[in-house]
């Protein structure tokens, strides 16, 4: 018996030493990551309002957001982020996903490098943080593209959508910026090559805006055409998209986009049905 309470003890003694370990390893991290998140401006009750160039994202208070001015509603939006822009005026808004670590600040500067290897406070780290393309508009145009690393837990929820259970249980993503707080609904799934010179390279991010329904609508059948799945009811040419990109290692030098609309109003924001594409247009390198 001895033995075994002697044994027993040395296991305790070897699992706490493994345990101090590990929290002095990844402790500083796990801080830094709980801090950043703190960082979310409060939200108010009502949040939800028409985004820009696109129908009615729905009332989801008593007072709803959308019956103010644009210039009103902007005024607020940075006044909530007046403590974040002081730290970096970079910041363009925040992301979330519900139930994921997906809940980080949006920023945007004049190229699509620096905040893939860069923090809040500009300096440098691996894991980056989610920013807009650096041609998109993020006030007025009809196309926001957001890019983040996969090999990070800030953004790696993302490749999840390549199952369509996972969209099931996260169908929305919110997205709140200096002008205003939309919903989105995700609506396609599909995957393309980073590789310029491959044949089949398609520049997705080369439409930051559309001048007109008609060339949406041809990006829209594009898309169709490439996604895995798509999810209830299509976007339609005259909405607003949000595109969230992120590596997927499905492939070498393969990214993953996920592609939403803004809810509509009276939309119910649980999941649509799901139309799997059993011949999605794939990279030629995919397996």
């Amino acid at each position: 018996m001895k033995w075994i309470k002697h044994g027993a003890g040395m296991l305790l003694s070897a699992l706490g030493a493994a345990l101090i370990a590990v929290l002095i390893w990844k402790g500083p991290g796990w801080v830094s990551e709980w801090r950043l998140r703190q960082e979310k401006p409060e939200t108010p009750a009502v949040t939800v309002i028409e985004p820009s160039g696109a129908g009615n994202s729905g009332d989801f208070g008593e007072n709803a957001e959308n019956e103010q001015s644009a210039e009103e509603i902007e005024a607020a939006q940075r006044e909530k982020y007046a403590s974040i822009l002081a730290r970096n005026p970079d910041v363009v808004g925040w992301l979330t996903i519900e139930d994921t670590p997906v809940a980080l600040p949006v920023l945007q500067t004049t190229d699509n490098e620096f905040y893939l290897h860069h923090n809040l406070d500009g300096e440098y780290d691996d894991a980056g943080l989610p920013f807009v393309d650096y041609e998109c508009d993020v006030k007025e145009g009809r196309h926001l593209i957001i890019y983040g690393h996969h090999m990070s837990s800030r953004f790696d929820a993302l490749a999840e959508y390549y199952d369509p259970d996972f969209y099931e249980e996260h169908p929305v993503i919110q997205l709140d910026t200096l002008y205003e707080s939309s919903l989105y609904k995700v609506v396609a799934v599909y995957a393309v090559t980073a590789r310029t010179e491959d044949a089949d390279f398609f520049a997705f991010n080369t439409y930051v805006d559309f001048d007109t329904d008609e060339e949406e609508q041809e990006y829209l059948d594009e898309i169709e055409q490439r996604a895995f799945y798509t999810t209830g009811d299509y976007v339609q040419a005259d909405e607003k998209l949000l595109s969230l990109c992120t590596c997927t290692y499905q492939m070498e030098d393969a990214r993953l986009v996920v592609m939403a609309r803004p809810l509509r109003e009276g939309e119910d924001p649980e999941a649509g049905t799901v139309t799997v594409n059993p011949t999605p247009l794939v990279p030629a390198r995919w397996p």
